[in-house]
Formats: structure tokens, sequence, C-alpha cells
């Protein structure tokens, strides 16, 4: 079991450090190859992200990739949601949490789909508009 957590948590990690979202991904194969408990997913995905999230954001400190103003601007979000989200999570049983997080993936998953589509439809018809352009500059 130890290098399949290894082998999950470093491609996890690997995302998230890219901004991609790697806890979800942490949770959902942990549940499937790993005999851990969701809300000990949870927990180790927290730990992941202190570790992960550190080092990309002093990367893109360094890379000038952050605007510090923003910073400044969601800093109580961040504070108030984690306060909510950390007591949510100790008083919902665990089959609840996994209906909950089977919803928000689920969503998430139909919303990434849709816009995607909606990406290639643009792209197309930015090509067709380019394409017309192009031939009435010739």
């Amino acid at each position: 079991m130890d290098y399949k957590l290894m082998i999950i948590s470093s491609f996890s990690c690997l995302l998230a450090g890219m901004g991609m979202g790697g806890g979800s991904l942490f949770i959902i194969a942990g549940m499937f190859f790993l005999e851990i408990s969701q809300k000990d997913l949870q927990g180790l995905n927290l730990i992941m992200f202190i570790i992960s999230g550190s080092i990309a954001t002093i990367n893109n400190f360094k890379n000038k990739m952050i605007d510090k103003t923003l910073v400044k601007k969601i800093i109580p979000g961040l504070i108030i949601g984690s306060i909510v989200g950390t007591y949510f999570a100790t008083i919902i049983n665990e089959n609840k949490l996994r209906k909950y997080f089977l919803i928000f993936i689920t969503i998430i998953g139909i919303y990434e789909i849709i816009s995607s589509l909606i990406n290639i439809k643009k792209g197309k018809n930015n090509n067709k508009e380019n394409k017309i352009r192009k031939e009435r500059i010739i």
C-alpha cells in the first residue's frame, strides 16, 4: 500500500503545484485504491496542500506571478472558508460527506465539459472569422 500512496500523492501534488486541483484527484484515487477513509484522505490532502501550496507559492512569488493586492483581498475569505469548512468536516458523517463530495465533483466535471465545448466552438468560429479576414485582405 505504501507505494500506491506514494504514487497517488506524488501525482496529486504535481497537479496541485500547477494549480490544477490535485487534492480532489488524491481523495478520489485514495478511495478507490487504498483502504483509507475519506475523512483521513481529506486530512492527508490538507497536509499535502500545505507542502505543495507553500512550494508553489514561493516559486510563483519569485517569478512575479502573484498579484499582492489580490492576495490581500482574498485573505479574509480564505480564513472564513477554512474555519467553516473545518467545522462542517468534523460534524458531517462520512457517508453524507461522500455524497456531497460526489455531487461537487460531478458538478465541476459537467461545468468543465460544457465550458470546454463552448471554448472549442468559439475557437472554430474564430478560425472561420480569421480565414474570412485573410481572404478579404488578399
